[in-house]
């Protein structure tokens, strides 16, 4: 998905929002050039650490390539588990990761229009703001300049003519000068607060721009996410008369346990070479306080009977309304974002000490191969990808690529589910 550049009245926002932090260090142009500097001078302790540590990023990125397109090579040899693709599963796909990328980026324009409307409401208070000193500008001076009319040729006449006291004289034109001087400073002060004045008028037009233009885009999205929405709606009706017969229902079952299976397998193998953050707590120190990463009701729990009593759910379900937020359960490392046969739009965090969680059949992904995430950070929005006739969230835990019964590892159960824009609550 391609990132669009926040409008220039909206990045004001930031840069307030960051000066709100100043006490927190600011990464600048100025501190690696004098690093550069000071190695080249041979004067910095420590330089060899600093340039080793260079070295360990730049290998640790291109592990994270290699990881990156080993998974891509992974991809087509799983989907080669139990038979190739065929044009329903293709074109299912398609459809997924084509509504995927616009949830994804109708998640990123809202978030632009909060901060716009943010904005605006700000610039909307420093005009009023402005006016309103303005105002009391104008009052203050039209006071002023009427009382110098009236009285200021009269008192310069009077002074004038008054022979008694020549030094008073001279002192009171003196005074005079003074008063007419910091008049016409007002008055200029007047002018700058009036260019003020138009400037956040004119910036405040912007905005408005920029925000009815945003919700231009949010309804062309939104257009575009209801027609891939029918078409997987049609290719969902295909597939649900193929999974009729039991026979079917567990033959998929089986491929896509193997698939899950080769591809942990694999991620293991990779990771390993991978070095992970030292400061990383063992998922297991977690066991009992993990919070749900979704919030719903639970609709399949783990060693449920499937395909006729043949297989057990190696997880769980939640089922919440569709574009929940799912929640990372522990800090980790993404190692896989993508859609699978069987699990849709899947992604997978490792959290160290062979520990992995599994996030299916969602309806958008917002993290990607590489990225760290904290414990509560959203990833994901729940939907029903990869074939799915139900809405919510599929997980899994896995030690050392088998799956553990999550029932103990979690607090309560699943918070309930809040209304969506529409009211609604997904259908579960």
């Amino acid at each position: 998905m391609v990132e669009r550049p926040v409008p220039a009245p909206v990045t004001r926002l930031f840069s307030c929002g960051l000066r709100k932090h100043a006490g927190k260090p600011a990464v600048t142009g100025i501190l690696p050039l004098a690093l550069a500097v000071a190695l080249l001078a041979g004067g910095l302790p420590g330089s060899a650490a600093i340039a080793a540590d260079t070295g360990q990023i730049a290998q640790e990125k291109q592990k994270l390539q290699l990881l990156r397109e080993r998974i891509n090579n992974l991809k087509g040899e799983l989907e080669s588990v139990r038979g190739q693709h065929d044009a329903q599963q293709t074109a299912l796909e398609q459809t997924d990761k084509a509504i995927g990328r616009i949830t994804a980026e109708l998640r990123k324009l809202d978030r632009q229009e909060a901060t716009a409307r943010e904005e605006l409401t700000r610039l909307e208070d420093e005009r009023d703001a402005v006016r309103s000193r303005l105002g009391r500008m104008r009052a203050a001076l039209a006071r002023e300049l009427q009382a110098a009319y009236r009285n200021g040729r009269q008192e310069r006449i009077k002074l004038l003519l008054n022979q008694d006291d020549p030094a008073l004289v001279g002192r009171m034109l003196t005074y005079q000068g003074y008063f007419t001087r910091a008049r016409g400073r007002r008055m200029d002060e007047f002018r700058a607060v009036l260019d003020q004045l138009h400037g956040a008028e004119q910036v405040l037009l912007e905005q408005q721009t920029t925000l009815a233009g945003l919700r231009t885009e949010q309804e062309q999205q939104a257009a575009k996410l209801g027609k891939e929405k029918a078409r997987q709606a049609t290719i969902l009706a295909e597939l649900k008369q193929r999974l009729a017969s039991g026979t079917s229902e567990l033959g998929t079952l089986q491929a896509d346990e193997e698939r899950i299976n080769k591809l942990l397998a694999s991620l293991q193998q990779a990771l390993r070479d991978i070095p992970t953050d030292a400061g990383l707590q063992p998922l297991a120190k977690f066991k009992g306080k993990l919070e749900w990463p979704v919030a719903g009701k639970i609709s399949m729990r783990f060693g449920a009977q499937q395909a006729s009593g043949k297989m057990r759910a190696r997880g769980v379900h939640i089922a919440t309304r569709s574009g929940a937020d799912v929640q990372a359960i522990a800090r980790g490392r993404v190692v896989f974002a993508d859609w699978l046969r069987g699990f849709g739009l899947l992604l997978i965090l490792d959290h160290g000490d062979g520990y992995m969680s599994l996030y299916g059949e969602n309806s958008s992904l917002y993290k990607g191969v590489g990225e760290w995430v904290g414990r509560g950070d959203v990833i994901a929005a729940a939907g029903n990808s990869g074939g799915q006739l139900r809405t919510g969230l599929y997980l899994e835990l896995r030690k050392d690529g088998q799956p553990v019964n999550p029932d103990g590892w979690f607090k309560g159960q699943p918070p309930a589910p809040r209304a969506s824009r529409s009211g609604t609550t997904g259908d579960g």
